[in-house]
């Protein structure tokens, strides 16, 4: 007989608007894609691979524990009492879309070629099956090492662990503003990118000098490196899975590191909502502040706008980037449609749904400034842009702003009113 006191075991599945902000944003990554490789040489394309696996070794050294733990299917794979190698394949099937993401942009930019799509296949293949190997490497190895952080991060939280640490917070007055458990977390997000940046940088060193063949091996030695060590915790994998997924559910309930240490946004500052929205604009904001660090991530994505201009990229380069960094910045308030940030009968109990559309749209907005000063300093400091072309942003970003806010809307609360 189960025991009264485990949770009910409940299997959480993705909803619709987390499933409409993936497709939303791997079509954009793949729109990105065959825009930035329309008419570039053979040689062209295998660079951009390479810094294409560059940005995914940034990616895969920050998103699996985020995407992996704490597993929200835990309750229910404990009373299947699933073998090691079957909990192991379940967690590799759920880090799949994440590799997916990366790895279809990957063949866009290899193959996209609507000039000559024929020519020079078996270069693009080449190109093509190095930064393969890179992406699957960043990315077996970034998830053997989360996967098995479990017991590590539970040492240095009880204090058996990382003494050294204490010691020179205690000498120096200062350190990481972090719990205890999570520093060993933050060191294997920069392990991990390390480890990434050494292979794509040994792989361009060899194709740099004509070593073509010697180009396959940094890829395939992180993939062999990797592959052995998830070979040897294959037996013992259910003890990391419940340990690591225990750990993080302990310390955080979710997620691995806070999404911003800063204060949050007081309400006072929503003075530009409208009244009958601003008390759910608020409170939004700040479920979303907990759970994305968007702030910074709309700061690093206008610095590369700046690059970008400055290095004088093409207007359409900047046109696909900008709509990257708007759909992007939007669709993220699919967050604020997911089980975890509010019941769905509770959230039509609040508001409407034309009003939770309202909010959800002032949320998005809130990144409108932000965004039109950047487009304005680049207008003030460069001549290829005039002030017509920073107000069709800004119609672009409203735009996007209301239609993301009424798909995650239409998703969630209005999925409720269908049904009652």
């Amino acid at each position: 007989m189960l025991s009264r006191s485990l949770p009910a075991p409940i299997r959480h599945v993705r909803g619709g608007a987390s499933r409409l902000a993936y497709g939303l944003l791997l079509g954009v990554l793949s729109a990105a894609a065959l825009l930035l490789a329309a008419g570039a040489d053979p040689e062209a394309r295998a660079a951009g691979l390479r810094l294409w696996a560059l940005a995914g070794a940034g990616v895969f050294a920050v998103a699996p524990p985020n995407v992996l733990f704490p597993d929200p299917n835990v309750s229910m794979l404990q009373r299947l009492n699933w073998s090691p190698p079957r909990l192991l394949r379940y967690q590799a099937r759920r880090l799949g879309p994440l590799v997916l993401l990366a790895a279809v942009p990957a063949v866009l930019v290899a193959y996209g070629d609507s000039g000559s799509p024929l020519q020079h296949l078996g270069v693009k293949t080449v190109a093509l099956g190095q930064g393969l190997l890179l992406i699957g490497g960043t990315a077996l190895d970034s998830f053997v090492h989360f996967a098995t952080l479990g017991a590590r991060s539970q040492a240095w939280h009880e204090g058996r662990s990382g003494q050294w640490y204490a010691r020179a917070v205690e000498e120096q007055g200062q350190g990481i503003s972090l719990p205890r458990g999570l520093v060993p977390a933050l060191f294997a997000t920069t392990r991990c990118f390390a480890v990434g940046v050494g292979v794509v940088v040994a792989t361009a060193g060899a194709a740099a000098n004509g070593l073509h063949g010697l180009a396959w091996a940094p890829g395939a030695l992180l993939v062999g490196w990797a592959g052995v060590r998830l070979w040897q915790s294959r037996a013992a994998y259910d003890r990391h899975f419940y340990h690591t997924t225990a750990f993080y559910a302990e310390v955080l309930g979710g997620g691995t590191v806070a999404a911003t240490d800063r204060e949050p946004v007081p309400y006072d500052a929503l003075y530009w909502v409208p009244a009958r929205w601003r008390p759910a604009a608020w409170a939004s904001i700040r479920q979303l502040d907990r759970r994305l660090p968007l702030g910074r991530l709309v700061a690093v994505a206008h610095l590369g706008l700046w690059l970008f201009c400055i290095r004088g990229g093409a207007p359409a380069f900047i046109a696909g980037y900008l709509t990257l960094v708007f759909t992007g910045q939007v669709a993220a308030c699919a967050v604020l449609g997911t089980p975890s940030a509010a019941p769905r009968p509770f959230q039509r109990a609040l508001q409407s749904v034309g009003d939770w559309i309202g909010t959800r749209t002032f949320v998005n907005l809130r990144w409108f400034g932000p965004h039109m000063g950047s487009l304005a300093l680049v207008v003030l400091f460069g001549d290829a842009y005039g002030w017509a072309w920073v107000g069709t942003w800004a119609a672009v970003h409203v735009g996007l702003s209301g239609a993301a806010a009424t798909a995650v809307t239409l998703a969630t609360e209005g999925s409720v009113r269908s049904a009652a």
